[in-house]
């Protein structure tokens, strides 16, 4: 008995030294960042009808991706994560692409199919066909922390030979469309011409032999036409004389417009006084002549003398 109590004893103790020990394993061990993820993508995993042309992904991450300037592993990191990127196509064939860096959002990074003369062979983008992104678990953020894991984002590119045909088709329907729309213009135009016509100088007798009617039928019939169009050509001369009047009162009022009297300058808010003199003209003093003077500037001989032998006659 007392070799089992001392046996559990031991036990015991040894569990205690050990319990230390595992804690420190569990805390020296590296935490991993679950915070590093894809935030979202453009166009989205599972999209459909995505362009042909320039086919490319925008993918937001939750961290700042580019690397700082004062990183010495910038081009190395640049060069890893360009290769944690894969495009392939429904066949698993791999197709080129570029990796960007966006120097203004924050984690964003754009991969596009690289057209380059040295690819153009090896991208042909089909449409209606499904293409798989696939980001790697070493991808780096800025501040060093991995990935982790493995994402992908799936796209099927849109069915250009069945947007061909609906956009045709809409096409066809917009020129019916057009075709229609004359047609009844034209047709609504020539019955107007033709009730006008009819108005005019339609003949009561063969209109009633034609249509069957009455000639007192047809008659108040013409006759209302005529009451109808008469009143709708005399409320357009009554809008065109109000409009004729309110020209003509306007252009009188811009005329009319005049200083009803004389105003002091002081009501204009000045303060200068000039003083006015009243001077009586001398009696000796010589009235002067409006007349001109009798020596004209720029005047020839001939005219000097011809203004002499006058004063003489």
């Amino acid at each position: 008995m007392k070799r089992v109590i001392g046996l559990i004893a031991v036990l015991m103790v040894a569990m205690c030294m050990a319990a230390p020990i595992s804690l420190a394993a569990e805390t020296d061990a590296p935490a991993v960042d679950e915070g590093f993820e894809i935030v979202t993508s453009s166009p989205e995993d599972g999209a459909e009808g995505v362009a042909v042309d320039n086919f490319s992904i925008k993918i937001y991450f939750s961290k700042e991706m580019r690397p700082k300037k004062d990183n010495p592993d910038r081009k190395a990191i640049y060069k890893s994560n360009y290769s944690q990127f894969k495009l392939t196509d429904q066949e698993g064939k791999t197709v080129p692409i570029k990796v960007y860096y966006s120097p203004k959002e924050k984690g964003l990074m754009l991969v596009a199919a690289d057209y380059s003369d040295n690819n153009k062979k090896d991208v042909q983008i089909q449409g209606a066909a499904e293409y798989t992104l696939t980001i790697g678990d070493k991808l780096e953020a800025a501040d060093g922390t991995k990935f982790n894991h493995t994402q992908t984002i799936k796209l099927k590119t849109l069915n250009q030979q069945r947007s061909m045909i609906v956009y045709m088709v809409l096409m066809v329907l917009m020129m019916v469309g057009m075709v229609f729309f004359t047609i009844r213009s034209t047709k609504k135009a020539e019955e107007k011409k033709k009730e006008e016509k009819t108005t005019k100088g339609s003949n009561p007798y063969k209109e009633a032999k034609r249509t069957g009617k009455s000639i007192e039928e047809i008659v108040a019939r013409d006759q209302k036409a005529k009451d109808k169009k008469a009143r709708a050509e005399a409320k357009q001369r009554e809008r065109e004389e109000a409009i004729e009047a309110e020209i003509l009162e306007q252009m009188r009022r811009e005329k009319n417009k005049r200083v009803a009297a004389p105003a002091p300058i002081a009501k204009a808010g000045s303060e200068y006084r000039h003083p006015v003199q009243h001077s009586a003209p001398k009696k000796d003093e010589p009235k002067k002549s409006n007349k001109g003077t009798t020596n004209p500037k720029n005047q020839s001989g001939k005219k000097k003398n011809s203004g002499k032998k006058k004063k003489k006659k």
